[in-house]
């Protein structure tokens, strides 16, 4: 499902230039559950982003399901995070003057989707906080947040999830929470794959992929 094949990204040039990926290859199938573990600086939220489309890799190739996605414009990358990522952060990344239940309902507005209470409801329900949808984010606990940043990924219905340190904000119990709703939306047939620090957290999936200074180990 997803190709990196000797992949480099640099930031900045000559004495000022870091190089946050040097030479990345890596293999993800398709219904993976995949945790990429390093320490801070190692380039792990680098690959998150060169592999969710956030930014264009230096060189090397990126393939998608043999989409060619390390040639691709600005705006036509723009399209395939729509189309194939949904993403899920340490900071929650909500709206904190809509609903729970308006920010579930965001990426089904993007594509005018219909039947879309159904569909709001249904993934709310799926991380156990269907009870809140009309709690505004500031009103609602850390894990209360994340399982609501969840719903929107879900509500999205993308093949893949990306993660960039999902538990990093939360206590252990509600950690292994979060990991759980993870898990049940593996075994329901998405692709995750969780960028994280932490050992106890990265356990929990099927393949852990180590990185350190911009390489795998």
């Amino acid at each position: 499902m997803i190709e990196l094949v000797d992949v480099k990204k640099d930031y900045g040039k000559g004495d000022y230039c870091t190089h946050a990926l040097q030479g990345i290859t890596l293999k993800i199938e398709k219904g993976e559950y995949v945790a990429i573990v390093g320490t801070s600086g190692s380039g792990k939220s680098t690959l998150l982003h060169i592999m969710g489309g956030m930014d264009q890799l230096t060189s090397g190739v990126y393939r998608y399901n043999d989409e060619v996605v390390s040639d691709y414009s600005l705006a036509k990358l723009q399209d395939f995070r729509k189309r194939n990522i949904s993403f899920v952060f340490q900071n929650f990344a909500l709206m904190n003057k809509y609903t729970v239940y308006e920010n579930v309902e965001m990426p089904l507005l993007a594509r005018k989707e219909k039947g879309r209470k159904k569909i709001v409801m249904d993934c709310l329900e799926r991380v156990g906080i269907e009870n809140l949808k009309n709690k505004l984010p500031t009103q609602l606990s850390g894990g209360q947040q994340q399982r609501c940043a969840i719903a929107r990924a879900l509500a999205a219905d993308t093949p893949i999830i990306l993660a960039d340190e999902p538990t990093g904000a939360l206590d252990n119990k509600t950690s292994t929470e979060i990991m759980s709703c993870f898990s049940e939306i593996h075994k329901a047939g998405h692709t995750v794959i969780i960028i994280t620090h932490d050992m106890s957290v990265a356990s929990k999936c099927q393949r852990i992929v180590r990185i350190e200074d911009g390489k795998i180990i």
